[in-house]
């Protein structure tokens, strides 16, 4: 090909470095490597080209791009005949990302399982971590929570002797610790989601650790344990992450109303409101209408919430439908209207 050892080692290196920087989630880094690997691609070999393109489509979904994800999957494909056990894998891998970033659950966990086959090729357990995560994940958005814990820790032992990857592994113990959660196991969301934040800050990810921050108030948001929340949601809210504020608004809200703080709860109500209508994200207008209804508006609570429930139960939202239907049925039964009370008991048990 015209190219001495030092320089097809130098390529390899470039693309290593380049797949270390995805896996972090470094864009920056990884851009500005993309943008060197690319301008030598005519120089590439088979087996540099397909680990390129495969690597490119792992880039281009850490940059919120799927279409070029996509289209750099058909670049490697052309050199099929050339795949190695171990390029269908991180072909199969990539296939399965594309379809979880699509929120396509099902059909990723199907390329995950076909990315499964080739696992044992896999040398690396960094890499063999990464692959039980993602798993995880995909499980733990099927709603088979058991399936999620037992590849969370799987990928949680992988990541442990491998210092330059904590922030795997604390993106992992947060998993699990929001795993213990929906399972009602709160001592042991508790400890996985404290360290996971140890983890975090070492690493510097502010975004990492106001996600984790934002899990740790919800913990202690649903142990009824309002005061402790507070303080780890006003953290995650100075971090502005924007995945997750309106949701750490919502909590802060309910947590000011139920520790008597009510201007700070009107406050961080009237914020997240304003912002749900703004981004136009009916779900979270709709949460914070039934919260707002709640606490500062019960004449019309009951009807607020009926309607809130039907919306939930229009897109499917089974987690809201579950919610808000248990705690209205409550309230019924309390005020005696048990037939009103049954009914709601009923549907979230649907």
């Amino acid at each position: 090909m015209g190219r001495n050892s030092t320089e097809l080692i130098d390529i390899a290196a470039r693309l290593e470095n380049w797949s270390v920087s995805i896996r972090l989630d470094k864009k920056e880094v990884a851009a500005s490597i993309h943008k060197e690997l690319h301008s030598h691609i005519d120089e590439y070999d088979h087996e540099s080209r397909i680990s390129y393109f495969l690597s490119e489509s792992r880039h281009y979904i850490i940059q919120n791009d799927l279409m070029k994800s996509i289209a750099s999957l058909e670049q490697a494909k052309e050199f099929y005949e050339h795949f190695s056990d171990t390029h269908r894998y991180h072909l199969h891998l990539a296939e399965a990302m594309i379809f979880y970033e699509e929120e396509h659950y099902q059909e990723a966990l199907d390329g995950f399982e076909k990315a499964e086959r080739y696992l044992h090729k896999l040398s690396d357990s960094v890499d063999i971590g990464e692959f039980h995560f993602r798993k995880a994940m995909a499980y733990f958005f099927l709603e088979i929570i058991a399936l999620s814990v037992v590849h969370t820790e799987k990928a949680i032992q992988s990541f442990k002797p491998h210092q330059p990857f904590h922030f795997l592994l604390a993106r992992s113990e947060m998993l699990q610790g929001i795993n213990f959660i929906e399972l009602s196991n709160y001592d042991l969301a508790e400890e996985y989601l404290h360290n996971a934040l140890t983890h975090a800050r070492k690493t510097e990810e502010h975004a990492l650790i106001s996600y984790i921050n934002h899990n740790l108030g919800g913990l202690y948001t649903r142990r009824d344990l309002p005061a402790a929340a507070i303080r780890y949601l006003e953290e995650a809210y100075k971090n502005n992450q924007q995945r997750t504020q309106l949701k750490v608004l919502f909590l802060l809200a309910d947590c000011y109303w139920k520790t008597n703080q009510r201007s700070k709860a009107i406050r961080a109500y009237k914020e997240g409101f304003e912002a749900s209508i703004k981004e136009d994200n009916m779900k979270m207008k709709w949460e914070f209408a039934m919260l707002h209804k709640k606490y500062e508006d019960r004449l019309n609570f009951e009807s607020v919430w009926q309607e809130g429930i039907d919306y939930f139960r229009r897109i499917n939202d089974n987690y809201n439908i579950r919610h808000y239907t248990r705690e209205l049925a409550d309230y019924y039964s309390s005020m005696k209207k048990y037939e009103l009370a049954n009914r709601y008991y009923a549907l979230a048990l649907q």
